[in-house]
């Protein structure tokens, strides 16, 4: 006869063992700049734009932005 359990496991133990099955997808938005899909709090990998402003680099696309600063 193989070994049993001898007491049963808390539903907490069984909640800690199982936390990770719980990721979800990241969250979306929308850039201001060129309408496409990015994660939020990330610079735009199309046209480079993050918090309103144009971050220096060769970007694909051209900005939509009305305020283009550098720096």
């Amino acid at each position: 006869m193989p070994p049993l359990p001898k007491k049963k496991h808390s539903r907490a133990r069984k909640g800690k063992r199982n936390a990770h099955n719980s990721i979800e997808s990241p969250a979306l938005s929308v850039c201001n700049g060129c309408d496409s899909v990015i994660q939020p709090h990330r610079i735009c990998n199309f046209c480079g734009n993050y918090k309103g402003k144009t971050m220096p680099g060769n970007w694909d696309l051209d900005n939509r932005l009305e305020s283009t600063t550098s720096g």
